[in-house]
């Protein structure tokens, strides 16, 4: 009878961790994280998902994932959050380049970025 109570804390203690590793997880990569609204934004421009996260980790001021984040919560359409994103892609393009040197994937991907921050920034 003595025993049972320290195991019953331990069980419980283990649990509990397990249950906070589960929810860790969950907010980093579940709904709301920001990740499926960045696939879907890839796959809408044309971008391979590596690519595109890449991208965003490169040009990001911050965290990729809270931008995407609230851009998800903002409820932007798939148009309305890859114009969002246009500067972002673009640093990360820059930043790449500056980094690794030219690239196949990164220069497929700079007409999709460059046509993105024209509609944001028209010239005159």
């Amino acid at each position: 009878m003595e025993l049972i109570a320290p195991v019953a804390i331990v069980a419980l203690s283990g649990v509990a961790v397990l249950v906070g590793l589960a929810v860790f997880f969950w907010k980093l990569s579940g709904i709301g994280s920001g990740r499926a609204l960045g696939h879907r934004v890839a796959a809408h421009l044309g971008i391979p998902r590596s690519l595109f996260h890449s991208l965003l980790v490169h040009g990001v001021k911050g965290s990729p994932r809270d931008l995407l984040a609230s851009l998800e919560k903002q409820k932007l359409s798939l148009d309305q959050a890859s114009l969002a994103l246009g500067p972002s892609l673009a640093r990360g393009i820059e930043r790449m380049e500056a980094h690794f040197g030219p690239q196949e994937m990164v220069d497929k991907a700079k007409p999709i970025v460059a046509r993105l921050v024209s509609e944001v920034d028209p010239q005159p």
